[in-house]
């Protein structure tokens, strides 16, 4: 799903994202609902910035019947703006078996 993003190929992250899916912000003061306004926010984020490098590690899944819980840790380094970031953090992705197989329900960020 992050290779879309960072590969600008917004439409493919229909493959990933549910319908329904949420976008909560670190802190959770700040929510994306549905799949239109997901694929939006990464095309907008995209459209400002230039990503220069972006590593994932330390997969941990967690299954229970029908809902998959998925955690790693990512490093990015990007452009946004005129101005240069580092950053870190933890990605949690929620899961739910569909139809349509395994979709993103539900999505936050945690800063390390």
């Amino acid at each position: 799903m992050d290779r879309c993003w960072i590969e600008r190929r917004f439409g493919d992250l229909s493959q990933y994202l549910d319908a329904d899916v949420v976008l909560v912000a670190p802190g959770g003061k700040q929510r994306i609902e549905g799949l239109d306004a997901s694929v939006e926010s990464y095309r907008e984020f995209m459209s400002r910035s230039e990503v220069n490098g972006f590593d994932s590690y330390g997969y941990v899944v967690t299954q229970r019947g029908a809902a998959a819980v998925v955690e790693y840790d990512w490093r990015m380094n990007w452009n946004d703006g005129g101005a240069d970031h580092d950053a870190t953090g933890r990605e949690v992705l929620v899961l739910a078996q569909t139809d349509a197989g395994w979709r993103v329900v539900w999505r936050t960020q945690i800063p390390t």
